[in-house]
């Protein structure tokens, strides 16, 4: 269950996107939890829906942001969580297949993902986001690649 543990290094320094992250992970900690107490698949799959749900919408409004930004990562980053809203349907598609197959190591496994999500890709992608004077050289460098070809 620590891999599902908010620690301080998955800080981005943007407080909101920040609190969705801790969030979600202790949305995980809770469904392991009681995965773990021997909930049923009828009790315990409201709870995944809503975590899908609950990612689902982050995604959304970091795209927002990124949006609005004019991030010169916007597409790489929205392709990101296609890849894993993607790894996600799978998973649930396996679950509703076999609800005896959703275990603690499920979820700590998508808790791994979205872990691996936040530091490989957000944390990158947020950097700019804090820092506008970085963000605007991101831009005049893309700006000024597209145009030389």
């Amino acid at each position: 269950m620590d891999r599902l543990t908010w620690h301080a290094e998955y800080g981005s320094g943007l407080a909101e996107i920040d609190q969705e992250h801790q969030q979600l992970l202790e949305q995980l900690q809770q469904l392991a939890a009681a995965i773990a107490r021997g909930d049923s698949y009828t009790t315990l799959k409201p709870q995944l829906l809503d975590c899908v749900a609950e990612t689902e919408a982050h995604f959304q409004h970091e795209e927002t942001l990124m949006a609005a930004a004019n991030h010169p990562y916007y597409l790489s980053h929205r392709a990101a969580h296609q890849n894993l809203l993607r790894d996600l349907s799978r998973v649930m598609e396996e679950i509703n297949a076999q609800p005896e197959a959703l275990s603690t190591a499920t979820v700590e496994t998508i808790g791994q993902l979205v872990v691996q999500h936040i530091c490989n890709e957000d944390l990158p992608m947020l950097y700019l986001l804090t820092h506008p004077e970085e963000l605007a050289q991101q831009q005049a460098e893309q700006l000024t690649a597209e145009t030389c070809f």
